[in-house]
């Protein structure tokens, strides 16, 4: 009687259940066991050689029942010993008609009433569910530790209780677990994470976006970092590109009008002297004469700025054109500036005017002279590189990736602030007063647009100025 009710007990467990006596043949299989494998109790009962695990994984192979009764067997998952119990977890592909699923199971011995071993007993739980979510949550956290945006979670106080690698890199930390947020950025409030306020900070040299978002059940915030110093150096570019190319048409057409004007005066002048003998008359007029020549010279250079002029372009090694420019470079400047080099050792052919790489490197050095008053230190580079992605994606051109000889001027002089970087390769625009022209970077612009490449700016104020210029590689 109690045997009866002890089967119909097991056969009703929300678990799969089943048992093998000594001699490894099947002794119980519960009505779960069914559902799962879809062996029924009457076809599995009495068969041994490990014909219970064929349901499981297609192929005769040890159990738990088997390893608890033998554990000088090797077997293949990876197991848990707690006394006489052993567990796993395990995927099944077998079950569900071979849909599969991931099991945990556990095996137990058996004893009679006099306390001797009769057999094993093995329990199995479906946790596919519970296994899905675990690896969803695992692809989840692998996704934001290796994620470009630096991402902290905070408790209400600020304190970090979890950030990536990304957090770490830019806020410069080896371990940041534990320290406080307002630490780490004063410009920022509880307010403002609070309120998921958008900001821009800057930090270390860099720009950084920065958002919270409010985690209600946890009762802190987690913190979204991106790095855009970057973005807002392409943007600054592609502001001044555009601001350029207006400034091009407007000062175009100005000087279209001013020239015509100056025609028509030297025609009228050109008359006067045919009709008139009066030698002090002729001697101002042939000055107007002059003045009207040097006008014109001075509008042919300002046109010259955003069309193609006439040029020599060839194949030319750019580490020679440097190397020749350098003797005329050190010449030229002050005692106290020192011009350190660095050159790729490959050939860096481009397709330009030997002239005009010689212009761009002498007005970025001696720029780069005038903004060291107290001396210092000028870098001339020259270097395969390929512009950043982040450009190409920004101005919608991918099909210019590739390879790029960037020519770079560095200094270490007294820099220049946002509003001054984004005037400087405007027409006139000067910082040097009567000694400048206000032409030279305009120039420079100009000239990098004919060889088809792009010119890049770092400045902050007393912390100099680096030049990138980035000319298409001829192979």
């Amino acid at each position: 009687m109690k045997e009866n009710i002890l089967k119909r007990v097991i056969r009703l467990l929300p678990d799969g259940v089943f048992a093998i006596d000594l001699a490894g043949k099947v002794t119980i299989w519960n009505k779960v066991m069914e559902e799962i494998t879809g062996v029924k109790e009457t076809e599995i009962i009495g068969k041994n050689n490990f014909e219970y695990s064929i349901p499981f994984y297609g192929f005769r192979r040890p159990m738990l029942v088997d390893y608890i009764l033998n554990p000088e067997i090797s077997y293949p998952d990876d197991l848990k010993i707690k006394g006489e119990t052993v567990e796993t977890e395990t995927f099944a592909p077998n079950l569900y008609n071979g849909k599969g699923a991931w099991v945990r199971m556990s095996a137990h011995l058996l004893y009679d009433e006099a306390c001797d071993l009769i057999g094993a007993v093995q329990i199995v739980r479906d946790i596919t569910v519970r296994k899905t979510a675990e690896q969803e949550l695992r692809k989840l956290f692998n996704v934001i530790e290796h994620s470009p945006v630096g991402v902290a979670i905070l408790e209400f106080s600020g304190k970090i209780t979890y950030c990536n690698e990304a957090f770490l890199k830019y806020t410069g930390f080896h371990k940041a677990l534990g320290e406080n947020i307002f630490d780490i950025f004063p410009q920022i409030s509880l307010y403002e994470i609070h309120n998921s306020y958008l900001k821009e900070i800057k930090s270390g040299g860099k720009i950084f976006r920065l958002r919270g978002i409010r985690l209600e059940k946890e009762n802190g915030y987690a913190l979204f970092l991106t790095d855009i110093t970057e973005l807002r150096k392409y943007e600054e570019q592609i502001i001044i590109s555009h601001k350029m190319e207006s400034v091009r048409k407007l000062t175009s057409i100005y000087a279209h009008e001013i020239k015509n004007m100056l025609t028509g005066i030297r025609g009228f002048v050109q008359l006067a002297l045919q009709s008139e003998n009066n030698e002090q008359k002729n001697s101002y007029i042939e000055k107007i004469l002059s003045i009207v020549d040097s006008v014109s010279m001075n509008i042919r250079e300002i046109l010259g700025v955003g069309r193609e002029i006439g040029r020599n372009p060839e194949l030319i090694d750019l580490r020679d054109v440097i190397k020749n420019i350098t003797t005329f470079l050190k010449a030229s400047l002050k005692e106290n500036i020192n011009l350190i080099l660095e050159i790729d050792e490959k050939p860096l052919t481009v397709f330009a005017d030997k002239t005009d790489i010689e212009k761009i490197i002498t007005n970025l050095v001696l720029n780069s002279q005038d903004a060291m008053p107290e001396g210092g230190e000028i870098t001339i580079e020259a270097k395969l590189k390929q512009i950043p992605d982040k450009f190409l994606t920004l101005i919608g051109k991918k099909e210019l990736a590739g390879y790029y000889i960037c020519l770079s001027v560095t200094d270490t002089g007294i820099g220049m602030d946002k509003e001054t970087k984004e005037k400087i390769f405007e027409p006139f625009f000067t910082t040097k007063g009567e000694k400048g022209s206000g032409m030279g970077l305009t120039t420079i612009y100009h000239i990098v647009q004919l060889l088809k490449g792009f010119i890049f700016v770092e400045s902050e104020p007393n912390k100099g100025t680096k030049f990138e210029i980035y000319i298409p590689l001829k192979q």
